[in-house]
């Protein structure tokens, strides 16, 4: 109803006027009351008129010559409006002093100590910091980040001395025979390596090679290979199978007898690497520096790292599908906690807040100027019609009265002229 009030004022204002002239001039209405309230009315009707125009006039466009360049205020002047309106905004109701004297009286730990003790409120922050965690938890995957471990990686290994501990564990894991579990893994994965083809082959090229180097040497040598060819008597193909077949047996022996003289030569030469780490013997430090590295910049090593990230990537994420999971738990009994301390703690309270003023204040100083380009992003973003419409949305209704006022106050005015012609008549 009041986006209607000025035009109702207006339609009023002139029909009285006419209905009431129409009267006096047939001679229906006669004395000095009808044309004291028929000026009124005539006046009403100006200053209905008037203020019409000029609220229209600053929306649109009046196509009434020499008068129509200064119609349509609001979009010609848009670009001093939004100016205006950026330096009204950054200078005056969020200026850098403004903004200083409102936190500066605010206890901004304790309202948010308050807020927290609202139970909706908490499981915002929750879910808040599950959605934070599961977007960081997405990244773990990224093709540079085991790139970035690996030299993080070998850059710590060579700070570590891991040579005293390796060797003092090392010795002390053969002389406890708890390393013959390890030794028995190896010998089972030396026999399965034995008995594939590929191991096969390269055994009989080398046999091949031996006896070709071995005819080198002389004539009797020559003679002696090529005869036991010929007659069979040396068949690389049967000795690579003997060659093989008495390596499987040497290993099932070893394998089979704890204190086979193999096994014990085995931990001799353990227990001697062993010690040289201990007493930083350099040659083999020097070796043990070169497995470090050679072990931590493979691409075995890379790939391991990628895999266990995936698989963390995989947990951490089953972990914040909900709040209410082993993980979000935890963080919720850590945050009651850190809010509990909070609460008994009135000088860290203090601390808190003046940080957090002080952090604002630098932000606020270094990025102030960007309230005033959003602002003036924002209302760029508009066309003309569009920043016409959203002004005249917000003020419209007081527009209304401003013509009623129009109306209502020239009304008045007219009487009281019409009454002082009166009087002096």
């Amino acid at each position: 109803m009041k986006s209607k009030i000025g035009n109702t004022s207006l339609l009023v204002a002139i029909g009285g006027f006419i209905l009431l002239e129409t009267g006096i001039h047939t001679g229906w209405l006669e004395g000095a009351f009808w044309r004291i309230l028929a000026t009124g009315f005539e006046a009403g009707t100006i200053g209905g008129l008037a203020d019409w125009f000029a609220v229209s006039a600053l929306f649109y466009e009046i196509p009434i010559p020499f008068v129509r360049k200064h119609t349509n205020i609001i979009v010609k002047n848009r670009e001093k409006l939004t100016e205006g309106i950026v330096e009204l905004v950054t200078t005056k109701w969020l200026s850098p002093e403004v903004l200083r004297e409102k936190l500066a009286g605010l206890s901004i730990a304790d309202s948010l100590l308050r807020s927290f003790e609202e139970k909706a409120q908490v499981e915002k922050w929750l879910n808040f910091i599950r959605i934070v965690l599961l977007r960081l938890s997405g990244e773990l995957n990224h093709p540079k980040l085991p790139v970035f471990l690996q030299k993080l990686l070998k850059d710590r290994v060579q700070q570590v001395d891991i040579a005293g501990p390796l060797g003092k564990w090392l010795q002390a894991t053969i002389r406890e025979k708890k390393h013959h579990g390890l030794v028995q893994m190896a010998l089972d994965q030396f026999s399965l390596s034995i008995q594939e083809s590929d191991t096969r082959q390269l055994v009989l090229q080398k046999l091949h090679s031996a006896l070709k180097e071995y005819a080198k040497k002389d004539w009797v040598k020559k003679s002696a290979v090529w005869l036991g060819q010929k007659t069979g008597g040396i068949d690389p193909e049967v000795l690579t199978d003997r060659i093989l077949d008495l390596a499987l047996l040497l290993l099932e022996e070893v394998k089979n007898d704890p204190g086979h003289p193999l096994r014990e030569k085995l931990d001799q030469y353990l227990l001697e690497f062993a010690s040289n780490l201990e007493e930083g013997e350099e040659k083999t430090l020097a070796y043990l520096e070169r497995l470090k590295q050679s072990w931590v910049l493979n691409e075995q090593t890379k790939a391991m790292i990628q895999e266990v990230l995936d698989r963390l990537r995989e947990g951490v994420q089953d972990q914040l599908l909900h709040t209410d999971t082993t993980l979000m738990r935890l963080i919720h009994r850590q945050l009651t906690r850190l809010l509990d301390d909070l609460r008994q703690d009135k000088e860290g309270r203090a601390q808190m807040d003046e940080w957090i003023r002080s952090t604002v204040t630098q932000l606020v100083n270094r990025y102030h100027h960007e309230l005033g380009n959003m602002v003036r992003s924002s209302l760029g973003k508009l066309d003309d019609k569009g920043i016409m419409l959203q002004i005249k949305n917000k003020v419209g209704n007081d527009l209304q009265y401003i013509r009623l006022n129009g109306a209502v106050v020239g009304g008045l005015v007219g009487i009281g002229i019409a009454l002082i012609r009166w009087f002096l008549l």
